[in-house]
């Protein structure tokens, strides 16, 4: 009888376990979600076979983001066992959350992944794995961190300067203060202000200075405490300024802009451009490359723009997700009107206007430029 009440009980227990697991891999039911993965933290080891044989039944990709990010929490040597896993699979929707989980759990046999992933395509994958270096204490991979100082997005240059930092590295304070003068937007999104805060909290904290900087500040108000920054950079190393690497170095916007696209992609990264008023196709987040487009190429991109612009834009296209482009069209008025377009979704009007910009990034910038748009584009065409 005893037997047969434990073997009842444990039945029930793991058909608990497997409606929690449901309920915190599903991300459309948010007020069960939080509750779910809180319960199975608790389990811990008790809920990591459940957690196992729901991957092989689902996949990875059956792992919701919150989800994801908690498995860093359990301690247990399977769970991190299963994000290296996760962190192979190019194929994984959530692998800068899968190296941040896997970089909780501190293992030295880690250490030739993260140092690996240090020059991976996701902005994301590279800035955890600075940090994940930097707590355990990975000296080796100093050099390979200091070429992020130069990375294309301030997240992880500003990393890399910091991590470092904590190994009594200060060749990234130079990056830091730079970043005090950024000024980079992406439409109503001040990108600028963001690096400004980062850096001005670092860089107070390690200083014990403020210099009455507010990096929230109108440019011109700001002005005298960067003086006083730049100053106190100065006294440190005079040359500084001319060890501030080619990405890291402050950026001044184009002027108005006529049309923006925003892809992001949990897979295969991210892509930005904008057409500005001066007929240029402005490329990047916060480095920006420019091009002017000469009158035949602005004629051909305009045309295809205005065919695009015909798409419903009340409508959305595709599947939900982290996988989408965003289309800002700019109204009469100077408003911005957006079309959304999800994974598979996008309408064969916007087909030749993709193809238009893949063509005018291969010839205006590179080929590379061109075959990152072409591949993190291609999965929103109608046919995938």
């Amino acid at each position: 009888m005893t037997i047969l009440l434990l073997l009842l009980f444990s039945l029930q227990d793991e058909a608990k376990i497997a409606r929690e697991l449901n309920y915190a891999n599903d991300p459309d039911r948010p007020q069960f979600q939080g509750q779910a993965i809180e319960r199975l933290k608790k389990r811990g080891a008790k809920a990591v076979p459940a957690i196992l044989d729901y991957v092989k039944e689902k996949g990875r990709n059956g792992l919701a983001l919150f989800f994801t990010e908690a498995l860093g929490e359990f301690g247990d040597e399977r769970i991190a066992d299963l994000l290296v896993a996760c962190l192979g699979d190019r194929n994984f929707y959530w692998r800068p959350t899968a190296a941040k989980a896997l970089g909780e759990y501190r293992r030295k046999k880690d250490l030739s992944l993260f140092q690996s992933l240090l020059t991976d395509r996701l902005w994301g994958v590279r800035f955890w794995s600075v940090r994940a270096l930097e707590a355990l204490k990975d000296r080796e991979a100093l050099p390979e961190i200091r070429k992020l100082l130069n990375d294309a997005i301030y997240d992880v240059r500003a990393q890399a300067a910091k991590t470092l930092h904590a190994f009594g590295d200060v060749s990234g304070l130079p990056v830091l203060v730079a970043s005090l003068r950024s000024s980079v937007k992406w439409f109503e999104i001040d990108y600028g202000q963001i690096a400004r805060e980062d850096s001005w909290k670092f860089l107070k904290k390690i200083s014990g200075k403020e210099f009455g900087f507010k990096p929230w500040e109108p440019e011109e108000w700001r002005k005298p405490g960067l003086e006083k920054w730049e100053a106190w950079m100065t006294s440190r190393d005079p040359q500084w300024g001319e060890k501030v690497p080619p990405n890291a170095r402050p950026q001044k916007e184009s002027g108005s802009y006529l049309f923006g696209f925003e892809l992001r992609s949990c897979q295969r990264g991210d892509f930005f451009f904008r057409l500005d008023e001066e007929g240029a196709l402005v490329v990047g987040f916060f480095n920006l490359r420019r091009a002017v487009l000469s009158q035949e190429e602005l004629a051909t991109f305009q045309e295809t723009l205005r065919k695009a612009g015909e798409i419903d834009r009340a409508v959305p296209y595709g599947e939900g997700g982290c996988d989408y482009e965003q289309y800002y069209f700019r109204g009469a008025t100077g408003k911005f009107d957006r079309l959304w377009i999800g994974r598979g979704g996008r309408p064969v009007l916007a087909d030749d206007f993709i193809e238009v910009v893949r063509q005018l990034l291969e010839k205006r910038f590179d080929k590379p430029t061109a075959l990152h748009f072409q591949e993190t584009t291609r999965i929103f065409t109608a046919q995938e």
